[in-house]
């Protein structure tokens, strides 16, 4: 589904359009989609659908308005999702205009800033070329206002933007009607009227270009009692000494997306070694995947090798999340991935495809046979990869994934596991400072022991510690030690073990789920099929089916063929997801119990 904001309000479903019903069920809609893949509460729902004034019955008439929203969805109507205290919905923000002009404003700045002025203009018209109308047309509400406002404003920086790189290409004449319009809209903007004056001097009508100055220093004057800015006042100076600012040049190529490498980077040197090392010989594309548990820190480990390798491949770093793994993100389709790499790679946006198939081919044509960096990063699984990979072997793929690519054919892949106690007492200190942890390595082990080894929960411990200097070693260990609060203890921001847990639960199937949970009540530390069987009273081949598939998942581990267990916190996880002890005692009761501590941990 396509949704459309900036003009009357417009859906789409298959090239038809979608009757949204009336104004509350829009407003409700409009208001999803402003924060979309977020939670809106149900207080901002109410006032934005009543404008401020809701009825005693508005809780009602809010479930009854998402029930038809829904249904005027269609076979799309999962999209709108009730969650905690709120609702959202859960939609590639490319498929909304609103965040898709503001996706394409930010790849214009980053390649203006590039020196990438061809690329900027191309991204900045199609960005501008999606508008209709004013913003939110017709919501009659002081919430959309301030939301129209907001996007009518940004809308005209980019047309700011826009025009000042179009003059920076050597266009001034064409620009000035433009120009004139704009100003004597917004009379009282002086970066509208610095464009017209710039560009009224660079096609030789300097006096003209003067009195623009002059018309808005009066205007100021008479209106807000106050005198130009320093910015206009110093380009009116240099067009006085006919010295006006000099165009930009065009930029060297090869742009590089990749995220920021880390300071606190440690260990892994092994693994770096090994995938660094790794490239088949001839023609074969070269694929590094590296797959892991939530937290294991495979993004991190990915990034490092993108900038170690970087320098082999000078014509362009590209990284996209793929959000296959991510809260409140619906994975991308590989359409969508392909869009956002062929814009990054410079594609204009006019020239690509919009059959997903057209735009793979398209992809693979415009990176053969050149050097090029691709970090595919928090894939789902390899069917959302397959149709993303170049197709010579002049480019570097480099994947991570929780779980283990098994469907791609010719990949390096290595399994990270969680750092060894050296390395994780290295990371702690490293966030922590060497001043507070010095003289205390048994604490310090503890307190990575207490985290599991794992990365992101030795980071999230170590930055608490670090931003509460009254805190000793003692008392952030005695904090994790209650396991009833261990998990809730490692979240900080939008950081959180938990969270990265959850996710990966989210993403099994139904019955994948249902064992996880059974195993979480289960007494023993190690498990095997046969176990498995007995809490699920299904037949062995099928417990050991769903184990492979959690084992792939990297939910559970292995240190011997058919023996599994849980890392330590995503066996508290388990416990927390626990089913009622109605349903364990109805389970447990098909068949033999597996042992009375099974129960009595299920049961409390």
């Amino acid at each position: 589904m396509y949704f459309e904001l900036l003009g009357t309000l417009r859906v789409q479903r298959d090239g038809e359009r979608v009757d949204l019903g009336g104004l509350r069920q829009q407003r409700l809609l409009v208001m999803l989609l402003l924060n979309v893949n977020k939670v809106v509460g149900a207080d901002r729902l109410l006032e934005a659908m009543w404008d401020g004034e809701p009825p005693v019955t508005a809780r009602r008439q809010l479930h009854n308005a998402v029930a038809a929203l829904r249904r005027s969805f269609g076979a799309a109507k999962h999209l709108v999702v009730k969650d905690g205290p709120g609702y959202r919905i859960t939609a590639d923000p490319q498929n909304v205009d609103a965040h898709r002009f503001t996706a394409l404003v930010a790849s214009a700045s980053a390649a203006a800033a590039a020196g990438r002025t061809t690329f900027a203009v191309e991204h900045l018209e199609a960005a501008l070329a999606l508008w209709n109308g004013p913003a939110l047309s017709g919501l009659q509400s002081s919430v959309f206002e301030i939301a129209a406002a907001r996007l009518e404003e940004n809308r005209l920086t980019a047309t700011e933007r826009l025009i000042g790189l179009r003059l920076d290409g050597g266009e001034a004449s064409a620009l000035v009607p433009q120009l004139g319009e704009l100003v004597s809209r917004h009379p009282l903007r002086e970066e509208t009227r610095k464009l017209l004056m710039l560009a009224l001097h660079r096609c030789g009508r300097t006096a003209d270009a003067l009195n623009a100055y002059e018309q808005g220093r009066r205007m100021l004057r008479d209106e807000l009692g106050v005198d130009p800015g320093a910015s206009i006042r110093e380009l009116y100076e240099r067009i006085l000494r006919d010295d006006p600012p000099k165009r930009r040049p065009e930029p060297a190529p090869g742009r590089s997306f990749l995220p920021y490498d880390t300071a606190h980077f440690t260990g892994r040197a092994e693994e770096l070694r090994f995938l660094a090392g790794s490239r088949p010989a001839g023609t074969a594309l070269s694929i590094l995947a590296v797959d892991g548990m939530a937290g294991v820190g495979k993004t991190t480990l990915a990034v490092r090798l993108a900038h170690q390798l970087a320098h082999r491949y000078p014509e362009g770093h590209l990284y996209i999340d793929l959000h296959g793994h991510t809260a409140g993100q619906t994975p991308l389709e590989p359409g969508a991935a392909l869009e956002r790499l062929l814009l990054d790679f410079g594609l204009p946006p006019a020239r690509i495809p919009r059959d997903a198939r057209q735009r793979a081919a398209r992809w693979r044509a415009e990176v053969a046979e050149r050097r090029v960096l691709v970090v595919l990063d928090n894939a789902l699984d390899a069917r959302q990869v397959r149709p993303l990979l170049p197709g010579t072997g002049k480019a570097q793929v480099i994947i991570t994934s929780r779980r283990r690519l098994t469907g791609l054919d010719g990949v390096t892949s290595r399994s990270l596991d969680v750092f060894p106690a050296p390395d994780a007492a290295a990371l702690f200190t490293r966030i922590a400072g060497p001043e507070r942890t010095a003289g205390r390595p048994d604490a310090v082990a503890e307190i990575v022991a207490l985290c599991g080894n794992l990365p992101l929960a030795i980071t999230i411990a170590a930055c608490r510690f670090h931003n509460r200097p009254a805190w000793t070693l003692d008392d952030l260990a005695l904090r994790l030690r209650d396991r009833g609060r261990r998990l809730a203890e490692l979240g900080l921001e939008d950081r959180s073990v938990a969270a990265r847990f959850e996710v990966s639960y989210e993403r099994l199937t139904a019955e994948q789920r249902r064992l996880f949970r059974a195993l979480g009540a289960f007494a023993g530390e190690e498990f095997d099929a046969a176990d498995a069987a007995l809490l699920l009273s299904r037949p062995v081949p099928e417990a050991e089916r769903l184990l492979e598939e959690l084992f792939d998942a990297h939910v559970l581990r292995q240190r011997t063929a058919g023996r599994y267990h849980f890392h330590a916190l995503v066996r508290e996880h388990a416990r927390a997801k626990g089913e009622e002890p109605e349903a364990l005692l109805t389970t447990f009761g098909r068949t033999t119990l597996p042992s009375v501590g099974a129960l009595e941990c299920s049961l409390g």
